[in-house]
Order: C-alpha cells, then structure tokens, then sequence
C-alpha cells in the first residue's frame, strides 16, 4: 500500500502573481479561472501547502503549488462543484478526482496522447493534460478545477474527502481507472475516443442518462438544487442540457483565419463527417467558396464555432441568411460521469456507490492507502 503523495499544481495566472503568508496558507492574485470558456473570470484565492515561482514560465503558468493529495482535493471537490450539494455526491466527487490525479503522479495515464493531424483539407487535434512537464497537474478545466480553499461550507468537502481517503476506483487489471466527468451530458454520455486519442475504455461507455434531465422538477425546486450544486459562476448557465446558439459564417471564417490559418471563402455549410455514440461531433466539414477543410475532434470544434467555446460539439443545425443556428445538447465532452446526474442521483437517495458503479460500470473501489 503506498503512502499519501504530494502533487504538483501548475497555477494560472495573468503575469507572476503576487502572494503573502496568512494564517490560512498562501494568498495568491489572479488565479485565472475558465481560460477561454464563457465563464473566464479571475480570483484571488488562498492555496495550502508551498508556492514555487517558476524561474521560466509555462505560457500563464507562473508557479507551482505543492500539497499533499488529500488537502488538493478538498480544493478540487470545492471548486469543481457547491460545496452545499448532496454529500453523497462529493464523495463520489472526492473519489474520481482522486484516481484522476494519482494516474498523474504515478504515470498510469500512459504515454503522452496529445495528437494532431494535419492533411489537405483536415486539421485534427486533441490535447491530454500529460503535455504539463514539471508538474503534474495544472489548476484550470484543462486539468481539474482547483481554486485553493473552498469559500464556503469547506466543512462538508473536507469530510466527504475524510470518509473517502485513499479510495479510487481500479479497472479489470487492477489499474487506477481514467475517471474524467464533465458538467452535463446532455441525455447520453460519450465514449473516450470521441474526445481524445482513438481506443475506448469498457468502463466509460455511451449510455443513456435521465438523471440530468431536470424537466420533471416544479420551477422553484429546480432552483433550488441547481443553487445548491454549481458554483456562482455555473448558475449563469441555464440551458445546459438543452441549448440553442447562432454563430455567423464570417465568424466562423474569422476564427478559421486566425486558428489554421485556412482561408475556404465564404461558408456555405457545415457537414457532420463523424459522430460518436450519444451524436456528438468528431470531425465537422467545412465547405466554403474556395474549398473545404474538416476539423476535429470535439474540442476544436467547440472552440472554432463559438469565440468562448461551443457548449459541446452535440448538436444538429440550420442555415438562415449565412447564420447557422446549432441546435445542442449537453454542457462539455460528456464522458464518464455527468455532474448535475451524479448530483440529481445523490438528491434522490443514491449512495456514492450506486453512482459511480452507473458511471463507471465494470470498476471496483481500491484503497491505495491509509
């Protein structure tokens, strides 16, 4: 059984971040938060453990926080979701976040599976948090959401991290499974190879979800919940299952531009060329005036059809007077578990258990330590 390690958390910031000693920790300027999603905002924040400057920066990474694991994710299961919602589902929270991380440290993520496709005519990328040297994690969604001490009710997230210490979830090899989570999965989660590199997980299978969807709920309980799970910039977001957004061919061409560097003319139309299984998006053709040029995978498609990232790249579409109107599912990758399910789950008497053997059938509960 190993011992409880420390973890490296690369911070964004905007520029070297100003900090002072207080009783609590270390009181950091600027941590940035939501880089290039709709909810981009900046915090100051207060992290446990040490903070390193880095003599040579990292694009906006300016230093390193370095903390035991269990003290992280407290911070993790504070920021990624309410504090105030459902204990059962901070633990399980508590749970994915931790086997997420320990794959980091230990290397049990593999090789870097970062990849990029350039072809005539097809630009295909994803990107893994393993691209982070130095460190093993980073602060922001590109990792998991780490905002230091959580600003309200830390009381509950410390102590779904306690009851849970040391557990993850292992597959069928006994290897620490790769627990990724996103917001909402719209109604059916997503396999991995959608997202990332090719090659699926038994434990992370498309299927159908009802938990998120919140329609059956009276207007003022819904509310209610929402505020007790998302954080307040997450409240914001309203349509997350469901959503409908309009973006203009010049736009598209814009970013096109100044993304690829791909100039097709006017575009005419976007043509699905691949799905996964719950419909979304694995590489979009784009046909224009002077030629044509697929994009993928689902990131990228996000990122190129809205200037703060597309909700999710589930959607179908429509043409009006050069605006597409997309027609859209779900709030991120959607794979593995789907956090307003895990909680809808939690709130309606589902153990930390039941909710994780839902989104990850297949794996089992493992003490790696004491």
């Amino acid at each position: 059984m190993m011992t409880e390690p420390l973890i490296k958390v690369g911070i964004i910031t905007d520029g070297m971040p100003d900090t002072r000693t207080t009783p609590d920790g270390i009181a950091v300027s600027n941590l940035l938060i939501g880089d290039g999603f709709h909810w981009q905002k900046r915090l100051n924040v207060t992290l446990r453990g040490e903070v390193i400057p880095l003599s040579v920066p990292q694009g906006n990474i300016h230093a390193i926080n370095r903390l035991p694991v269990e003290q992280y994710l407290e911070s993790v299961i504070g920021s990624e979701m309410n504090p105030d919602a459902p204990v059962e589902f901070l633990k399980a929270h508590a749970i994915i976040s931790r086997g997420w991380a320990l794959r980091k440290i230990t290397g049990e993520s593999g090789v870097l599976s970062s990849g990029k496709i350039h072809e005539s005519g097809r630009i295909v990328t994803w990107e893994e948090s393993d691209t982070h040297e130095g460190f093993d994690v980073c602060s922001d969604d590109h990792c998991q959401r780490y905002q230091g001490i959580p600003a309200n009710s830390s009381a509950a997230t410390s102590a779904a991290v306690s009851a849970t210490r040391g557990l993850v979830l292992t597959d069928s090899h006994g290897k620490i499974a790769d627990t990724r989570f996103s917001k909402c999965c719209g109604g059916r989660t997503e396999e991995f190879g959608t997202c990332w590199a090719e090659g699926d997980y038994p434990y992370l299978p498309s299927q159908s979800d009802p938990w998120c969807d919140l329609s059956d709920m009276a207007e003022e309980k819904r509310d209610k919940f929402l505020s007790t799970i998302l954080r307040d910039y997450d409240r914001t977001t309203s349509d997350f299952r469901e959503w409908i957004e309009e973006v203009s061919a010049g736009e598209i061409a814009e970013r096109l531009s100044a993304k690829y560097g791909r100039d097709i003319g006017i575009i005419l139309h976007l043509s699905p060329i691949t799905r996964g299984k719950s419909g979304r998006i694995t590489e979009l053709c784009l046909e224009g005036t002077l030629g044509n040029v697929t994009i993928g995978k689902t990131l990228p498609i996000r990122r190129l059809l809205a200037a703060d990232c597309l909700k999710s790249s589930w959607f179908d579409m429509e043409k009006r007077e050069g605006v597409f109107i997309l027609h859209g599912h779900g709030w991120g990758h959607g794979v593995g578990l789907c956090q307003i399910g895990a909680a809808r789950m939690a709130a309606e008497g589902y153990d930390f258990r039941k909710i994780l053997e839902f989104y990850y059938p297949g794996t089992k509960l493992t003490r790696l330590y004491e």
